[in-house]
């Protein structure tokens, strides 16, 4: 199996990323869970593709499954708690719940807070190995902050900000239907933004970028890459479309995410190149595109030109059709 793994990285991170998303995401449709465990579920699901590049970077390291740094585990952990306790305080307190799937603190029994620490436990033992020398191409580095990749951070905030903003005005000057008002903040902004950094989908980014696009891209040029990630990370939200998360019209219901997911998978491609692979990057991007049009307006349809054009521009700076000389920046840089 070991053998299997350090030969096939590729397969392997699918068979294992799907086997535990799918295995947690589709058990509420074959059974029916309390809701806290059912949320617990789905938080260790979303895990699945770090989980998987965890797992194949640590054997293929002939490293041990270990906490890392104590410090930085202790910190993640209590970061992390603290993020998901606001989550379902406020759930409780008038915070969109998502279709009903997510639990008040009040609706969470003792089973759920132990498959809820489990998560924690995941997420915090992944990032506590980030600075960890023994694990060969250790992409989990690049998610600790470095000055030298500030403006990639700085674009990951604002890139969707100022296309909402941009399209709001000028979409207005010329007479295009706009939504109400350029920016809707409320505080609980903030817990959502955090939600989706730790484990609403920023936590996705370890394996999608952080393995596996490095992966294809010793092999292939990211714009193939950019279409196997594309198809990869639309499919395996499969199981959201049929546990009510998102909905339950099942595969059909997905159909649309296919084509939205490849303009969305270009730009994070490109931004993680460009930033010399920073999983931070992309982990606040991902942040800001869960949670973007919830505090700022746009208008729809130039916002979408917008961000078409943002991507074609995308393919040609980074020369996308061009195979990348890889290097191993995970060795030589921190």
């Amino acid at each position: 199996m070991k053998t299997f793994f350090k030969s096939s990285p590729i397969l392997a991170f699918i068979l294992i990323a799907f086997a535990i998303t799918f295995f947690f995401w589709f058990l509420p449709v074959m059974i029916n869970l309390p809701k806290d465990i059912a949320f617990a579920g789905i938080i260790i699901g979303s895990c699945g593709p770090l989980l998987a590049g965890y797992v194949l970077t640590v054997l293929n390291s002939d490293a041990r499954f270990a906490i890392g740094s104590k410090p930085i585990f202790v910190i993640t952990l209590i970061g992390i708690g603290i993020v998901l306790f606001f989550r379902l305080f406020l759930t409780g307190n008038g915070m969109a719940d998502i279709n009903g799937k997510i639990p008040s603190l009040g609706e969470v029994g003792l089973f759920g807070y132990v498959m809820l620490a489990i998560a924690i436990f995941i997420l915090a033992l992944n990032i506590s190995n980030g600075l960890n020398g023994i694990l060969k191409e250790n992409y989990l580095k690049s998610f600790f902050y470095k000055l030298s990749r500030t403006k990639w951070y700085l674009f990951a905030f604002l890139f969707l900000p100022v296309i909402s903003l941009l399209s709001f005005y000028l979409g207005g000057s010329i007479g295009m239907e706009t939504s109400a008002s350029a920016i809707n903040f409320e505080t609980v902004w903030l817990v959502g933004f955090f939600s989706t950094f730790f484990f609403f989908g920023g936590n996705e980014e370890f394996g999608w970028r952080g393995f596996l696009q490095k992966e294809l891209q010793k092999k292939y040029n990211p714009l193939i890459a950019v279409f196997v990630i594309s198809f990869l990370w639309s499919l395996w939200h499969l199981p959201l479309h049929y546990n009510g998360f998102y909905g339950t019209g099942g595969f059909l219901e997905m159909l649309p995410r296919f084509i939205w997911t490849i303009p969305l998978t270009i730009v994070f491609t490109w931004a993680y190149n460009k930033s010399r692979y920073s999983v931070l990057t992309v982990v606040i991007l991902h942040a800001m595109v869960n949670n973007n049009g919830k505090l700022f307006g746009s208008s729809e349809l130039l916002y979408l030109i917008l961000a078409l054009a943002f991507c074609i521009f995308c393919i040609i700076d980074d020369k996308m059709w061009k195979r990348k000389a890889y290097h191993d920046v995970y060795l030589n840089e921190g």
